[in-house]
């Protein structure tokens, strides 16, 4: 059998595998319609119920977030809803809290996501054409669109870097699957992507430049730049999509500001469990900084980001304990 009628074999079995789990997931869902009702339903009020939910950030009128859908997919989004800023901004719970709920309201959107046909079928799709964009370079086939296609999708994901690159490959692409999901379930549109770039680029370039204001910037972007370099195991131009999706979420949640890394953030650098909004804010430019600045480097390859982020972090942790004991001194 030549290599083109394996191929031929594989696509065969590949289409009828995805069809049979595309049915699998249509009976599910149809044998679960009474249930999805209800559970939209509870989300709907536990959402509206939660303490952490941020009434008075107008910022979702820009997004579709606010909107409730009555597709179950946008239980999907209920993680970060219900997993906003409190009622008083400048005020968080300690980080320990902060990750639990995080961790709780991301495994209730999952298992609420289950129920959801589109997304299902939409997961199953990515599995597939992550299979087979893998498959097609080891068998010789890499054309041009081959190629365009694996950068889009993040394909090459954890195929590099080692384990911590295996690894990091997988998280990657449950982001990418995530910002995809963001798109299906209406969270995230071409407006609101506008949007997001437009205000970070206000928040991260203005005001003043001091140890300050500087130091959060700084840790930010060092801290995004070894979160970018993990994900994508090693930083190269193929595998910078994932950077590019988490630059956007990233955006995203600075101009809603919320959402679990927000909230993480606030919850870290708080001091006697509050913290200066405009320290946080700075905190989530320089994280959105970090993801575009790792774009960038992925020009270069390798491990580079592992070590500017390293630089950077140094640098803004010394700035911020510098100022913090100078204002403690003044205190």
């Amino acid at each position: 059998m030549t290599n083109t009628d394996k191929l031929n074999d594989i696509f065969v079995k590949c289409k009828d595998a995805a069809s049979s789990a595309v049915d699998k997931a249509a009976e599910m869902v149809n044998s679960s319609s009474a249930s999805i009702s209800t559970s939209v339903k509870e989300r709907r009020e536990k959402s509206a119920s939660s303490s952490y939910t941020d009434t008075e950030n107008s910022d979702y009128s820009q997004d579709s977030d606010s909107h409730a859908a009555a597709d179950a997919g946008e239980s999907i989004l209920s993680g970060e809803l219900s997993a906003s800023i409190p009622p008083d901004e400048n005020s968080f719970p300690s980080p320990v809290k902060v990750i639990q709920k995080c961790i709780h309201t991301k495994f209730d959107a999952f298992k609420s996501a289950l129920h959801n046909r589109k997304l299902l079928i939409t997961a199953g799709i990515m599995a597939l054409v992550w299979f087979l964009l893998t498959l097609l370079p080891a068998l010789g086939i890499n054309p041009v669109p081959v190629q365009l296609l694996s950068f889009l999708t993040f394909a090459q994901g954890g195929l590099t870097g080692g384990v911590p690159g295996f690894i990091g490959g997988l998280i990657g692409k449950g982001l990418i699957a995530y910002f995809v999901a963001l798109i299906l379930t209406g969270g995230i549109s071409a407006g609101g992507i506008i949007a997001s770039i437009k205000s970070f680029f206000t928040k991260f370039s203005g005001g003043n430049r001091t140890p300050a204001s500087i130091s959060p910037l700084l840790l930010g972007g060092g801290m995004a730049l070894f979160i970018y370099n993990f994900l994508a195991g090693t930083s190269t131009l193929m595998n910078c999509m994932v950077g590019i999706a988490a630059f956007l979420i990233a955006a995203r949640t600075l101009m809603n500001k919320s959402g679990c890394i927000w909230n993480i953030f606030g919850s870290i650098f708080a001091r006697s469990g509050r913290i200066d909004s405009g320290v946080l804010t700075k905190l989530m430019a320089g994280w959105a900084a970090g993801f575009a600045l790792g774009i960038i480097l992925s020009i270069f390859g390798g491990f580079l980001c592992y070590l500017i982020g390293f630089i950077l972090v140094v640098i803004g942790a010394i700035l911020m304990i510098a100022v913090t004991g100078k204002e403690g001194v003044s205190a």
